[in-house]
């Protein structure tokens, strides 16, 4: 399948093949200007966390944020994964309040999921 390149009329597909492309420089200009806005993000954080010294009420908000960021980024996986999907969730939160190591929860829930998909395929 051809790549689409409706964005950059100009190039044909050819161009693309043999590596004749040439700089655009608007392509140049956004790419460099997202890099410098990335970095200057990351050096404000680093700049200011030398500077500025969090209340108590930042701090554990700050200490929060992983946990909440990681379960943002896993329950709609698990919730559209299904039933199957759910038990193996349950399973790997449960070895983890057991106070199992991450390794080890992780664990029980890959063979728990994979456990539930060979005993339901058919």
């Amino acid at each position: 399948m051809a790549p689409d390149l409706s964005l950059a009329p100009d190039l044909s597909l050819a161009d693309v093949a043999s590596g004749d492309m040439a700089l655009h420089l608007p392509t140049m200009i956004t790419i460099f200007g997202m890099a410098a806005g990335v970095y200057l993000i990351r050096f404000t954080g680093l700049f200011l966390a030398r500077r500025v010294t969090p209340s108590p009420a930042v701090e554990a908000f700050l200490g929060h944020l992983p946990g909440a960021m990681f379960t943002a980024l896993i329950v709609p996986t698990v919730l559209q994964g299904g039933i199957l999907y759910i038990v193996a969730a349950v399973a790997t939160l449960a070895s983890a309040r057991m106070r199992a190591p991450l390794v080890v929860s992780l664990a029980v829930g890959v063979l728990c999921l994979l456990m539930l998909r060979n005993v339901t395929q058919p």
